[in-house]
């Protein structure tokens, strides 16, 4: 399937091919307080987070594949606001299971969906799973991030780290922003803000979770970070 930019094969070490996807959820250790104690439990529980992502036609992924071992090692999930015309050509629509169901026919993304709340997984600590997602739904609406191009979630296997791997999922996507004139948003965990800066985000807010509650010691904090478009002169 061809994408929407040309394939950035200049930052990609050989052997790598991109493609749509959503595949898989990645977290640091500081923010899985509220998880199951159950590893299998949280396993199912994304699974089922996964499946709905395929079938939601308001978002893009994009993965970076290991094509001698078919190996997915990157792996970014975009939600475009409806303005935003660079990302529907070729736009595809996925079943609950991953299936591929064809083109979405109206030649539009984003906008309102119809989404299903989960609930907190099997003996997670209900009350801190509604807390932390009722932290990142007040900051998106603050931030009026259904206006903004918003990099939801981005992850590189640690063995591939250091190859220019998470540069090419995010900079041509931003390119496209940049050329329609639409800001980015997203919530950044404290090692990623300074890869974020590289790329023209700045910190504008601070979203702060007490892991006491949790019977742990310290915060978990997510750095709110906002990117305003930016001219073909200016560096990133």
């Amino acid at each position: 399937m061809a994408l929407p930019f040309p394939q950035p094969l200049d930052l990609l070490p050989p052997g790598f091919v991109m493609a749509r996807f959503i595949d898989a959820f990645s977290a640091s250790s500081e923010f899985i307080y509220w998880w199951s104690p159950s590893l299998d439990v949280m396993r199912t529980w994304h699974a089922s987070r996964t499946r709905g992502r395929f079938s939601d036609p308001a978002t893009q992924q994009f993965k970076v594949v290991d094509a001698s071992s078919g190996t997915v090692v990157a792996f970014a999930k975009w939600d475009p606001p409806s303005a935003m015309e660079g990302l529907r050509e070729g736009f595809v629509v996925y079943d609950e299971e991953g299936r591929e169901v064809g083109l979405r026919g109206d030649g539009k993304i984003g906008g309102a969906v119809q989404k299903k709340k989960l609930k907190a997984p099997e003996g997670a600590d209900e009350k801190l799973y509604e807390d932390f997602f009722h932290g990142l739904k007040t900051m998106g609406e603050k931030w009026k991030s259904h206006e903004k191009l918003v990099l939801s979630v981005i992850c590189t296997d640690p063995s591939h780290h250091g190859r220019g791997i998470a540069a090419s999922l995010i900079r041509p996507v931003l390119a496209l922003a940049d050329k329609e004139g639409i800001p980015a948003y997203l919530e950044a965990l404290p090692l990623a803000v300074p890869l974020y800066q590289r790329f023209g985000f700045q910190p504008v807010d601070r979203l702060e979770y007490d892991l006491a509650k949790a019977g742990r010691q310290g915060k978990a904090v997510l750095t709110i970070m906002v990117r305003e478009p930016q001219s073909e002169s200016t560096p990133t």
